[in-house]
């Protein structure tokens, strides 16, 4: 489950920016809907997409009790489709398997035209995933924070541990891509 101090600071910095309001988004790979949640309260029209059934039927069943309202789908994030004015998304990191951020990132960069994305701090990433928007026509900005992960793994040893991530808004400039 995405902290909610780093949930709040992707959903906020979309909201700011004119990208939730009104507007229909993807949480792309949702697992319980966190991002999606705040997409609601604030307005915009959330599509929640994941692999997983459980956690989706978790997230429906928080959006019932909160009176929030979202669309859910079942389908492999990395090869989703569709068109979108906003995607929000925290992907899997890579470190279990290397690259599925870049899947997810690839396929949100074609289904978005603003995409708020969270990946793990490293120099060599920043790299990659800067090549991948500009690529796709992007112009990117981005926030570091520190991401504080429970124990989720049989991995997880400790009991929080505080990671660098870095999290970025890529948006195509004005009249690219316009979703009708």
């Amino acid at each position: 489950m995405t902290p909610s101090s780093i949930a709040s600071v992707v959903v906020w910095t979309a909201y700011v920016q004119g990208q939730i309001e009104g507007k229909r988004v993807l949480d792309l790979g949702c697992g319980t809907g966190r991002l999606c949640a705040g997409v609601s309260a604030l307005g915009g029209y959330c599509v929640c997409v994941d692999v997983d059934l459980e956690s989706l039927q978790v997230a429906r069943s928080a959006f019932r009790g909160m009176n929030l309202e979202a669309e859910f789908v079942e389908a492999d994030s990395t090869s989703f489709h569709g068109r979108f004015d906003t995607v929000v998304q925290n992907p899997p990191f890579g470190v279990a398997r290397k690259g599925t951020d870049l899947k997810f990132l690839r396929t949100a960069l074609e289904v978005g035209k603003a995409v708020y994305s969270i990946h793990k701090s490293n120099p060599e990433s920043r790299r990659i995933i800067m090549r991948e928007a500009e690529d796709k026509g992007f112009k990117a900005e981005m926030i570091a924070s520190f991401y504080p992960l429970t124990p989720y793994y049989p991995w997880h040893t400790e009991r929080v541990h505080r990671f660098l991530v870095d999290i970025y808004a890529f948006r195509k400039p004005t009249g690219q891509d316009e979703v009708k």
